[in-house]
């Protein structure tokens, strides 16, 4: 169902499953040129992205603390690894691999970290056989031209009982659903699926994922009283917000078609993650 066009691209929902998403097949030469040096160094598009170097690894230390409560040590897989901010802080934790389709920001991370990169899509860079204890994938799920076949990919990576975490924008949010043509993440061609609680749901269990809670950052809004500092606090406190973190952990036991309670309980049970 055709939603809404912006800057040239037409936006539509699934009918069945509710998944919004750029409804035109980018090229993987299309993919490569976006993806080159100026979409992480210039201003206008976001904000110099490998200038922001040290607000980025204090942002990367505080996320690799709370994966490391949980997963105390092991192997670590970041997908989209980008200028490697994140990989560097991790490192601290983690004996830790980055996989990145921009060849200039994979090469900016072993340059300036030394950190292990491939370079390429998760599905192509030859790590068969490898078996990593927690798999990150930060903003990254909703500028892939296949996110099922990523995360399967991401599945066979993940040892049983590995955990596995993203973040994305919510396309139910409060913000996108106030503005859905203006808001903040509906940026094609760079982001190509917008996803909800449900279809990243329906999503990981394809995969072969079970959701095991998702937390936010509580933004409700850019101004009004929602954008202050107590609206967010509260927001995140029942569970709104426009960028959603996704836990969830490998299963292979088959799983059954959640429930629309299953789907709201996700957002608000304690996380415990029993690690085989």
């Amino acid at each position: 169902m055709h939603l809404l066009d912006k800057d040239g691209y037409p936006i539509a929902r699934c009918r069945s499953c509710g998944l919004v998403q750029v409804d035109v097949e980018l090229g993987r030469d299309e993919l490569e040129a976006i993806y080159g040096e100026e979409f992480f160094t210039e201003e206008e598009l976001f904000h110099d992205y490998v200038a922001q170097r040290d607000v980025r690894l204090e942002s990367g230390t505080s996320l690799a603390g709370v994966l490391a409560r949980l997963v105390p040590g092991g192997r670590l897989l970041d997908v989209g690894s980008a200028a490697g901010f994140f990989l560097e802080a991790a490192s601290r934790h983690y004996d830790v691999t980055g996989v990145e389709f921009s060849p200039f920001a994979a090469e900016h991370t072993r340059r300036e970290f030394g950190q292990r990169v491939l370079t390429g899509d998760v599905s192509e860079v030859g790590l068969e056989g490898e078996q990593f204890d927690v798999v990150t994938m930060w903003a990254t799920i909703e500028h892939m031209a296949d996110p099922l076949a990523a995360v399967r990919t991401v599945a066979s990576l993940t040892r049983p009982g590995g955990l596995f975490v993203l973040s994305t924008g919510d396309v139910t949010g409060p913000l996108a659903r106030l503005d859905l043509h203006g808001w903040n993440l509906m940026l094609p061609p760079y982001h190509l699926f917008f996803f909800s609680p449900r279809t990243i749901d329906l999503l990981l269990r394809k995969a072969g994922f079970r959701l095991r809670r998702i937390t936010y950052d509580g933004v409700v809004a850019t101004s009004g009283p929602l954008a202050s500092h107590r609206a967010r606090h509260l927001a995140t406190l029942v569970g709104l917000g426009n960028v959603m973190t996704v836990y969830a952990s490998r299963d292979d036991r088959p799983l059954p078609p959640p429930s629309p309670p299953q789907r709201l309980a996700a957002r608000y049970r304690p996380l415990r993650l029993t690690l085989r």
